[in-house]
């Protein structure tokens, strides 16, 4: 990392946070990785692990530099980011399932910062002074946006919490009335995936999860059943040819409960919606 010499600093309003930027004497401009962090909704550990990410990335390692800015403990040395590695930076930071699961407004920060970040901060340093009427507009717009992102992430709070009631739901499918209840998830599921065909898709596919997972053979146990049944004489053959997987199923304790697993598996990871489907 090269010394240079810093000739120009602003805190620069961004999202409803406040970045710190300054411009060298190269004529390029760089922003406190700190702030950036912070601004996006970072935690403390997430903060000192983007550190040495970028330290020890060898693209981003080209456009890092310690400067001397103010903070709360005075002047200090600060690592700071050249605006055009910021993007890159940024881009690298990955979005998880799980983060757009427990950290929605973090993620939705991440993405302004990845998309505009570097625009505003670029035009602090070249843009001309506005006007008071400008600046009370951007106030205002500013205050839109942030009603805007705060009805946002109370529509997907709402969301998010609907469906961890839905998944609640779905795990607590028991065995005692699980045949008509499995049957219409797995239903949803092939209607999700356009219906016709996948009713039968999604069926076997449950199917085969059973078999890989019990080490089973399903159609070995049905003809077996069929078998039994009639050699005792006792049931019509008529009912006998009537028998499916789902009976086989029923008969063992332990294939119950890992079908009804997998069932629920497949529910959450599609999404099923199991209102109407009773208690």
């Amino acid at each position: 990392m090269n010394q240079l010499q810093t000739i120009e600093q602003k805190v620069v309003p961004f999202n409803g946070t406040e970045l710190l930027a300054a411009k060298t004497n190269d004529g390029k401009i760089y922003a406190a990785v700190k702030w950036v962090s912070e601004g996006i909704g970072l935690s403390l550990g997430q903060y000192q692990s983007q550190t040495r990410k970028i330290q020890e990335d060898l693209v981003l390692q080209k456009g890092i530099a310690n400067l001397q800015l103010p903070t709360n403990g005075g002047i200090q040395e600060v690592l700071c980011i050249e605006l055009e590695f910021l993007p890159l930076w940024l881009a690298k930071i990955s979005i998880t399932p799980s983060m757009q699961k427990d950290n929605p407004w973090t993620v939705q920060r991440l993405i302004e910062f990845q998309l505009k970040a570097k625009d505003v901060l670029a035009e602090a340093f070249v843009q001309k002074p506005k006007s008071q009427l400008e600046i009370m507009q951007m106030q205002i717009e500013q205050m839109i946006k942030q009603e805007r992102e705060i009805q946002e992430l109370r529509e997907t709070t709402l969301r998010l919490e609907k469906n961890q009631e839905n998944i609640t739901q779905i795990v607590a499918l028991n065995p005692t009335e699980w045949r008509p209840k499995t049957t219409a998830i797995l239903n949803k599921i092939a209607i999700a995936r356009g219906g016709f065909g996948e009713f039968r898709n999604v069926r076997q596919e449950s199917y085969d999860l059973l078999e890989a997972r019990a080490k089973c053979k399903l159609d070995i146990r049905l003809n077996n059943r069929k078998k039994e049944a009639l050699a005792n004489g006792i049931i019509p053959k008529s009912k006998i040819e009537k028998f499916s997987k789902l009976d086989v199923i029923a008969d063992d304790t332990r294939l119950t409960e890992i079908y009804l697993a997998i069932v629920k598996e497949m529910a959450i990871k599609h999404q099923v919606n199991v209102e109407g489907l009773g208690a």
